[in-house]
């Protein structure tokens, strides 16, 4: 049992609690409310010789721990053995960065969430996808020198599914290995080296299927989304998260609040390729492309009310470190977004996507994932940026990180 003082972001509402206390026994959060409310006694404090603001354990919606070292796409440096040991490395920075859960797309997700569960590994709770669905030169073919079987078998987030059948098949494949929602690339994309990001993808019919099979499942498909005519189809076929949604226009934005569906940005990653090193030229082409487009999607998306969640879409690379996972906040805020939004975003609003409605908000009676973070972010959103102001970690009552 202890206590942690400080200023308080519960996410419930636009409160902040100044000279605020938590309480957490076992997992769970018992109190939250100011230090002249709570009698502590019984109560061990984890104390902070600054001035420290505490939140909701962070969560990110947009992540492919592949293990990945660099900014390469192509294969044969590694295989996905020696990958897997690198993604339970990669788990625990981003634990260490406040992230206490994560939604992954990948073909290691269901290990790593076996892995967490079991006491084997340190990092975030996983909520697994397992691997991409994408058509064959779509978005998921991640190297077309390659041979599809070799594809099928290296590649840790793609994976090819073409026709009605084959869509079916591989949605189930998916769940045959532990995944918990499905992840479509229903667009082109930036890192795809044969589409723009106008392509679309799947038929109707396909994605028809996609959706009644993930449904039939008890869960919901998030759809990769680039191009505006891509991300509609989508979104008419039943999608519950557009990805990216680089390109929204007023009809997507109409049915994103008709079937409240959530948007996942990730525009840090699309903030950043002015500045990124090492990528390839149709790369770096396309994702510069995009970047206005982004912006007005997400002014679109927040006038409209539609609910923002955060993602990031890092991959521990020279340009993405997991050390800096937060940079989302600072992009949410240059795109549009008030400083408590972007927090929101992490919390709050991606607890749905994880489908775990015991976490994201500080209150009593959730579970304890919980972020200390030095000084204040409301007034200075790129504390968040680097996992260094990160002063504590606790992830269901049991305190991973302190500084």
């Amino acid at each position: 049992m202890f206590t942690i003082k400080g200023r308080i972001i519960t996410c419930e509402n636009d409160e902040v609690i100044e000279n605020g206390i938590i309480a957490v026994k076992k997992d769970k959060i018992v109190f939250v409310g100011r230090e002249n409310q709570w009698d502590k006694a019984g109560y061990e404090e984890i104390k902070f010789k600054e001035d420290v603001t505490i939140m909701p354990g962070f969560i990110d919606c947009h992540t492919h721990i592949t293990g990945r070292e660099s900014g390469t796409y192509g294969f044969g440096k590694a295989n996905n053995y020696d990958r897997l040991i690198n993604a339970t490395n990669h788990m625990e920075i981003l634990l260490n960065a406040g992230f206490t859960t994560i939604r992954d797309m990948g073909i290691f997700g269901p290990a790593l969430k076996r892995g967490v569960e079991r006491g084997k590994l340190k990092g975030p709770k996983v909520f697994p996808g397992g691997r991409v669905l994408g058509i064959t030169a779509g978005h998921s073919d991640s190297n077309t020198y390659l041979s599809k079987e070799y594809l099928k078998e290296e590649d840790p987030i793609g994976y090819l599914v073409d026709g009605v059948d084959g869509c079916l098949k591989g949605v189930r494949e998916q769940f045959r290995i532990g995944a918990q929602f499905i992840k479509i690339c229903a667009t082109g994309g930036v890192s795809s080296m044969s589409d723009a990001l106008d392509d679309v993808q799947f038929s109707m019919e396909e994605l028809k299927v996609i959706v009644e099979e993930t449904r039939r499942q008890g869960t919901y498909v998030a759809a990769h989304c680039s191009g505006t005519e891509g991300t509609y189809q989508s979104l008419l076929a039943g999608v519950t998260s557009i990805e990216h949604g680089i390109k929204l226009d007023n009809r997507c934005i109409e049915l994103m609040v008709k079937n409240d569906a959530t948007l996942v940005p990730t525009i840090s990653i699309s903030l950043g390729f002015p500045t990124y090193k090492g990528l390839p030229d149709y790369m770096v082409e396309k994702g510069m492309e995009g970047i206005e487009y982004h912006l007005k999607s997400i002014e679109m998306a927040r006038k409209a009310n539609i609910k923002i969640a955060y993602g990031t879409d890092f991959s521990n690379s020279e340009n993405t470190s997991y050390k800096n996972n937060g940079k989302e906040f600072v992009s949410l805020v240059k795109a549009g977004l008030t400083p408590l939004e972007a927090i929101k975003a992490a919390t709050v609003n991606s607890s749905p996507l994880v489908k775990n409605n015991q976490i994201g908000r500080l209150l009593s009676g959730m579970k304890a994932d919980i972020v200390v973070v030095r000084g204040n972010p409301i007034e200075e959103i790129s504390l968040l940026e680097d996992s260094k102001n990160i002063l504590s970690v606790i992830k269901d009552g049991k305190v991973e990180k302190l500084l």
